[in-house]
């Protein structure tokens, strides 16, 4: 049902209409008062001056004498009066009156005082000492002599108290009228003149004649209240205040008596009503006094009370309330209290995160946005909170369910299934109900082949899940209550429990440790086809039935030992993957032949997908063959120990010896290298002093073919200008000499002079050729006509090569 709109929430507490703020018309709203309005009420206390100068004790005695005088006080009275006017119209304040021995109407009346003591002679008379004072009567009266030297010459004086201190508060003379009284400083004197109440105000008051009765001196400071008949003082301290009662006039003109609490100050009243019933603190949470009631409502906190037959709430502050029909019940805090219940009004705050649950007329109410609301309803009345993320929040009809992800709503809308999706879903209806979550994540059962004892166990579990019972289990034995037969159920699993115990081909058993994993593809199929609560047995029966079935096609030894198996029929024979045992190619082909067998079956009639199924191990399950196969092990091992121990000792000894091998390379290598190092050390001095000599060598070479050099240059110079002026000689000689036959002829025969002689130059012996015979040997002698025929074939091939150069020069 929908929040009805007038539940609105507020942001604070002070923003709700039920909780009354101090300034609420209910409330008296009167404050703290004083004495003004009552009946009675004074200003100040009409205390009666001293009399006398405490300073001046011959004053005392004067005042004693001057009373015997019956008209003395009318007349002082008149006198003190009289003065008070001319100080209040100067506009003066008001001073202590004190009596002026010399006034004129004073001294009138000392004189008319019909006194009997004289100043007497020394030695006679009676010697009153300084700061005492002493009295006599005579006809009746009393009267008084201050210090001094006095004698009394009428016989009827007789002395009645001698030397009496001033420096008392009280002074009564016994036998006679006399009270002198001394009001300290702060205090004030309480008397009776005539049974009525006289207040006296601080200093010396002497008193002669009447029925004066001394009651006390009080000081103000040491109480707070002050009651003399009918006059009353109230002295309030600061933090406190004073509860009363006092006549008060109503607004009707009636006056009656009516409780008060008085604040901090003096207060005076005169009134034979008043009554003081005493001092309370201002930090008292609730002060009642009479029908008037104060609450101090602290910051943040709540005050519950009942006005009128009427439950209120208060809000923080002083809050005065006058009512003969009121009640306290307490203050709460805002904090603590979430809910504020109070009569028939709720004040209740939901926080963020959480939902409120409520009736309101017979209506289930949830509060889910964040605030504070109220209600004053004798029909509303608030439940709980619940966390806003519970799955499932459900007050009378109305439910909220959060479908989380990876679940589904299950639910009956009058009979009819019905799935919730993802999501949150209000149901309001009396005939839809939710029956509870329905998982469709993966899960995985562990395929177990389980006693009668163990399925009943399991079964009684799951019913006690359902309704929220416990199973109690103990280290050797498990006990299962049933919740609805009260049958408790004792078993005790052994430690092979969590096997599937199946027979292979050749009947060995054995126990296969696996498990299946599913998920509820389609919910509504599935709780239409089985119960929900027993799917799982359902599944693990019918997997632990596949899985018994495929390993009885299979004998042990295709299990365990040998190394190839079959895969389905036994016909067809399959080599395991390199690297991958026996018992994993069977692990597979379990997985394959299971899958085929479940998947679709429980895909098509129930809507589960059997996703996988995963086989952690297998043992044989009979003892001996297990005893016997565990010994071939042991036999095995320990045959491969030994020849690990023989490889091993191979191992140390080859290394042993191949470490001595290494040492020797290595002290070997070392030798070399030590030798290798001492021959370059020698071999690099030898280099540095042989590059030393050749360098040596190389500077003197050098500066030496320098040398030589410059010195050919130079000879080369000299004998090129001699070439050249000899050139030039022989240039010029040539030109002069061809210019006519004899030179030309003379010039020939000198070069073939000259040829003659180069070419025998270094000859030692000669042999002759006759010129005639040989001709043309090489070592025949020139004659003059074959060096004529040379000289011709010569100066023609000049000719040629002349006309040759001459062709080229003209093509180009």
């Amino acid at each position: 049902m929908t929040v009805p709109s007038h539940f609105v929430p507020h942001k604070s507490y002070e923003e709700c209409r039920l909780i009354d703020k101090p300034d609420s018309p209910r409330n008296t709203g009167f404050i703290l008062s004083t004495l003004e309005e009552c009946e009675g009420y004074l200003t100040s206390l009409p205390m009666l001056k001293p009399n006398v100068d405490r300073s001046k004790p011959e004053t005392i005695a004067n005042m004693v004498n001057i009373l015997t005088l019956t008209k003395a006080s009318p007349l002082l009275k008149e006198e003190e009066l009289k003065f008070s006017r001319e100080v209040m119209e100067k506009g003066e304040p008001l001073p202590m009156y004190k009596i002026d021995q010399k006034n004129e109407v004073v001294m009138k009346l000392l004189n008319s005082a019909k006194i009997s003591h004289m100043a007497a002679p020394f030695p006679l008379g009676h010697i009153v000492k300084p700061g005492y004072i002493s009295f006599y009567k005579m006809d009746g009266k009393t009267y008084a002599v201050p210090e001094g030297r006095w004698m009394l010459p009428n016989p009827k004086a007789v002395w009645v108290d001698k030397n009496i201190t001033l420096n008392q508060d009280l002074i009564s003379p016994p036998g006679t009228q006399v009270k002198i009284v001394r009001v300290p400083s702060g205090a004030l004197g309480l008397i009776f003149d005539q049974g009525v109440g006289v207040l006296l105000d601080e200093g010396t008051h002497v008193f002669n004649g009447g029925q004066i009765t001394i009651e006390k001196t009080i000081h103000f400071n040491s109480t707070v209240h002050i009651n003399h008949d009918d006059y009353n003082y109230l002295r309030v301290l600061r933090g406190k205040y004073a509860k009363i009662w006092a006549e008060i006039k109503g607004d009707d003109g009636t006056i009656s008596l009516k409780p008060r609490l008085i604040k901090e100050g003096e207060h005076m009243i005169k009134s034979d009503l008043f009554v003081y019933s005493g001092i309370v603190d201002v930090s008292e949470k609730f002060i009642k006094h009479g029908s008037m009631y104060q609450l101090n409502v602290p910051k943040g906190s709540l005050a519950k009370v009942w006005h009128d037959n009427m439950p209120r709430l208060l809000g923080e502050g002083i809050h005065m309330i006058e009512s003969t029909n009121f009640r306290f019940d307490g203050i709460v805090s805002i904090a603590d209290t979430p809910c504020i219940t109070h009569g028939t009004i709720t004040i209740f705050r939901v926080p963020r995160g959480e939902i409120g649950l409520a009736w309101d007329n017979n209506e289930p109410m949830f509060f889910e946005m964040q605030g504070i609301y109220e209600e004053d309803s004798p029909d509303f009345q608030f439940v709980e909170y619940r966390d806003a993320d519970e799955p499932l929040i459900k007050l009378g009809a109305k439910k909220i369910a959060f479908v989380q992800t990876g679940s589904v709503g299950v639910s009956y809308d009058e009979g009819t299934l019905k799935i919730l999706p993802q999501g949150k879903h209000t149901i309001e209806s009396a005939t839809h109900w939710f029956k509870g979550f329905l998982s469709t994540q993966q899960k995985s059962i562990r395929l177990a082949t389980y006693s009668s004892n163990q399925k009943l166990a399991n079964k009684i579990q799951m019913q006690n899940k359902t309704n929220g019972s416990k199973t109690v289990t103990t280290s050797t034995s498990h006990k299962v209550r049933d919740s609805n037969t009260g049958v408790t159920l004792n078993y005790s699993p052994d430690q092979d429990y969590d096997l599937a115990i199946c027979e292979t081909k050749d009947l060995v058993k054995v126990g296969l440790r696996s498990d299946v994993f599913y998920s509820i593809d389609d919910p509504e199929k599935c709780i239409n086809k089985i119960d929900v609560d027993e799917l799982e047995d359902l599944i693990r029966e019918t997997s632990v039935a596949a899985l018994t079935n495929i390993v009885r096609s299979t004998a042990l030894n295709q299990i365990a030992q040998s190394q190839i198996i079959s895969a389905k029929s036994g016909d067809v024979e399959v080599l395991p993957p390199a690297g991958q045992t026996t018992t994993a190619v069977f692990f597979q082909r379990v997985h394959d032949e299971f899958m085929a067998k479940l998947h679709d079956d429980f895909m098509i009639n129930y809507g589960v997908n059997i996703a996988n199924i995963r086989i952690e191990s297998f043992k044989i399950m009979d003892g001996e063959l297990s005893r016997q196969i565990s010994q071939h092990v042991l036999t095995t091992a320990k045959i491969e120990n030994e020849m690990a121990n023989l490889e091993g000792t191979h191992m140390v000894d080859t290394t042993r010896e191949r470490t001595a091998a290494d040492v020797a390379n290595i002290a070997a290598e070392s030798k070399a290298a030590a030798l290798k190092t001492e021959h370059d050390a020698a071999n690099q001095r030898l280099l540095e002093e042989t590059k030393a000599k050749a360098d040596a060598m190389r500077i003197t070479v050098s500066t030496k073919a320098k040398a030589e050099a410059e010195s050919i240059l130079i000879k080369a110079k000299a004998e090129a200008d001699a070439i050249r002026l000899k050139a030039e000689a022989e240039a010029k000689r040539a030109q002069m000499l061809s210019e006519t036959n004899f030179g030309q002829q003379e010039a020939l025969l000198e070069k073939y002079s000259e040829m003659v002689i180069k070419s025998n130059e270094g000859v030692e012996k000669v042999i002759y050729l006759d010129p005639s015979i040989n001709r043309e040997s090489p070592f025949a002698l020139g004659s003059l006509q074959n060096l004529n025929f040379d000289l011709n074939n010569l100066s023609q091939l000049a000719i040629a090569s002349r006309e040759s150069s001459g062709m080229n020069g003209g093509r180009q």
